[in-house]
């Protein structure tokens, strides 16, 4: 049995922990920070969602529209992160040839690149502003949070959370693995299911939704999407580099195509 948690408790956390992260990642743009920031712009933005369908605000509607602005801007820079695992390999290897070296160097300056962009975006976060607006909008929340409205709120969020299950489904039944695209589409509502999931049994107490399931589906979706990711920077590097003198890039895009398949 979940401890249960009032609408306004789980704002209050969830806000609380996406401010910690935002100022863990100023001072370190680490994978771990970097990563955990995202996850808690998405299930902050799950909160805000069911909030929106209970009484949609304008406080909600710009703090949902900053806190993807912040993940879009840190997107460069955890792709770089997640292809970095898939070199160690080529980093391991004496690699003698300065030709082969090239590809690092290339990857190095991308890498400059995001971080310098990620570092941008976390900058013009306006903590203090948004704080404000979080605290407008639990007064809002909480005036409606009363023992006679609990069932009413609950069933609210629950049809929210129903239409979500819908698109997710429908997503699913037309998603072809081969398109990347189409595969990026089903993470994303899978990622909002789950996170809307984990708020509304938070709100009741029980595992209403099977999450279990939903994290697969985004293990298995990341995995391809991360494997499109590094193919498009290797076929960037190899379009401005002659293939037959970069063979261990050509290897390792070999392996990460077989992968994806």
């Amino acid at each position: 049995m979940l401890k249960i948690q009032s609408l306004s408790n789980t704002l209050s956390k969830t806000w609380i922990s996406y401010e910690n992260q935002v100022h863990l990642c100023r001072s370190n743009t680490s994978t771990r920070n970097i990563h955990q920031l995202r996850i808690s712009t998405q299930r902050l933005e799950a909160v805000l969602t069911l909030i929106n369908g209970l009484r949609s605000t304008h406080d909600s509607k710009h703090i949902i529209f900053m806190i993807k602005k912040v993940r879009k801007s840190l997107g460069p820079l955890r792709d770089i992160q997640v292809e970095s695992g898939s070199l160690k390999n080529m980093r391991n290897e004496k690699i003698g040839d300065q030709k082969e070296k090239k590809f690092l160097a290339f990857f190095a300056k991308k890498k400059i690149k995001a971080k310098k962009k990620a570092i941008e975006g976390l900058r013009e976060v306006s903590l203090k502003r948004e704080n404000s607006q979080i605290k407008k909008l639990l007064k809002k929340v909480e005036s409606i949070e009363s023992p006679e409205n609990k069932k009413k709120i609950q069933s609210q969020l629950e049809e929210k959370v129903k239409s979500t299950v819908l698109k997710f489904n429908i997503q699913m039944k037309k998603t072809n693995p081969e398109i990347v695209d189409e595969i990026h589409r089903l993470r994303i509502l899978a990622k909002k299911l789950r996170y809307q999931g984990e708020c509304l049994n938070s709100l009741t107490g029980a595992n209403r939704y099977d999450l279990a399931n939903l994290k697969i589906v985004q293990k298995v979706t990341g995995k391809i999407q991360n494997d499109h990711v590094m193919l498009n920077t290797l076929d960037h590097f190899l379009s401005k580099n002659k293939k037959k003198e970069n063979l261990k890039a050509n290897l390792l895009r070999d392996r990460v195509a077989i992968s994806q398949s």
